[in-house]
């Protein structure tokens, strides 16, 4: 049943006909589940992206270049496999039902994989580049059958733009979450850098993070099981804004992802460089990592409340100008002052936090508004053009770090995140323009 709301027809954020709308204001329990199973999924990403490329080359052994190719060509496929599962997984990807049972399957499929990644390090040495590239690549696809999903839920189980913001801050508050679990292990990981039990840890570590991982897939798809839960909610049958807007803000979102993926990652898997070879510390460089995780954490309630009372562009924008004046700060002081190292990092997550809310809200509400009917299939392209892009951000990285010194990492951690920062400040801009020509668009409507 739709309500009128300044006499445009609009979905109704309540229980419909037996459905679980996800974000919805008096369900907080269903969303909690969906958040704690998003941890378990992002336990995994952080995982690869912190931690993999110093495993390979610090306890697998691989020279940095080896190391580069081994992440872009799991990227790469990783992104061909996500356009894959969006369009075969097409007709299942239409029900919360159908998608959280793909899910459940996809983070076994993950966890295996992880696990026998971290086993690389007792593989024979001659034989571990082509394990590293096998596992690499096997890691990609459970996880994207895994990812993707659990991303469709945040249409198919949610009715307006309120949930969606909801369901996006609980996301990032989560993802925040898990950054700071897989941060608290880069102490102990540098700890164990010249120890036999190195590689164990992480093995440890990678069954741990299995188990929540698969048990939080198992609640989320159970949440799901009743076939009276498992239809999509009802969507007004009406477009009320022009088309056009949505699919400039569709792309421009995609924008904004690839910037996210190539550019920002550069600081979260240089820090343990950093650590290792700059401020030499095990404990400080676990310290500059949880802060950094910590800013995308606490920043959510500050992001949600501003997302009610602005604009969506405003907040990404001041959000990237957040970053810029962290990653400004660590440049100058990052060397000298571990503790100011940290207090720059925690702004710089701070500004992550809030751009990745505004990133995750804005495309839902773009695929719901204007295509609901091809929710996996955009999906599969927003998760796709971020594996592409952390393909090309890994040879980027890559590249830059090849010879570099402790005051070069320093550099490249400030410079490398704050173009995207840069191009996320542009993207908020236009989405301000976008929106400004969408309440054009309604005042011409109620006229």
């Amino acid at each position: 049943m739709l309500r009128s709301h300044h006499g445009i027809s609009q979905p109704a954020s309540t229980l419909e006909g037996g459905l679980l709308i996800l974000g919805w204001a008096d369900s907080w329990a269903a969303t909690l589940t969906y958040g704690i199973a998003h941890l378990g999924k992002s336990l995994f990403w952080y995982t690869s992206e912190i931690l993999f490329a110093f495993f390979l080359t610090e306890f697998v052994g691989l020279p940095i270049d080896r190391m580069g190719v081994v992440l872009a060509i799991g990227f790469v496929i990783s992104a061909a496999i996500d356009l894959g599962v969006g369009a075969g997984l097409a007709a299942r990807l239409t029900t919360a039902r159908s998608a959280s049972r793909i899910q459940f399957i996809g983070s076994i499929i993950c966890s295996a994989s992880l696990i026998a990644v971290f086993l690389g390090a007792r593989m024979p040495v001659e034989l571990r580049y082509g394990y590293a590239i096998m596992t690499g690549i096997a890691f990609r696809l459970g996880f994207a059958a895994y990812d993707i999903p659990q991303n469709t839920l945040m249409v198919l189980a949610t009715s307006d733009a309120a949930n969606r913001r909801r369901i996006a801050s609980v996301r990032i508050w989560f993802s925040g979450t898990a950054t700071l679990i897989v941060a608290a292990t880069v102490g102990p990981l540098i700890a164990r850098r010249y120890q036999a039990n190195g590689a164990s840890f992480l093995l440890m570590v990678a069954i741990l993070f299995a188990i929540l991982a698969i048990g939080s897939a198992w609640l989320l798809a159970r949440l799901f099981r009743d076939p009276q839960l498992g239809h999509p909610p009802k969507i007004a049958a009406i477009r009320i804004l022009p088309l056009g807007h949505g699919i400039a803000a569709f792309w421009l979102l995609l924008l904004v992802m690839a910037a996210t993926s190539i550019f920002t990652p550069a600081f979260a898997k240089l820090e343990p460089y950093f650590a290792t070879y700059t401020l030499r510390s095990a404990w400080w460089g676990g310290a500059v990592v949880t802060l950094m995780a910590a800013g995308i954490v606490v920043g959510q309630p500050i992001w949600i409340y501003m997302l009610a009372r602005m604009s969506a562009g405003l907040v990404m924008l001041l959000n990237a100008l957040l970053k810029l004046a962290g990653l400004g700060a660590f440049w100058v002081v990052g060397p000298s002052y571990p503790v100011a190292a940290a207090a720059a990092a925690f702004v710089f997550g701070l500004g992550n936090g809030g751009v990745g809310v505004v990133q995750w809200a804005s495309f839902s509400e773009a695929v719901a508004r204007f295509d609901p009917s091809r929710t996996g299939l955009s999906y599969g392209l927003f998760g796709a053009t971020g594996k592409v892009s952390l393909a090309i951000g890994g040879i980027l990285l890559a590249t830059a770090l090849d010879g570099a010194d402790g005051g070069d990492l320093t550099l490249l951690m400030a410079v490398i995140p704050a173009i995207g920062a840069l191009v996320c400040a542009l993207a908020g801009i236009g989405l301000v323009v976008i929106e400004d020509a969408d309440k054009r668009a309604m005042r011409v409507l109620l006229r």
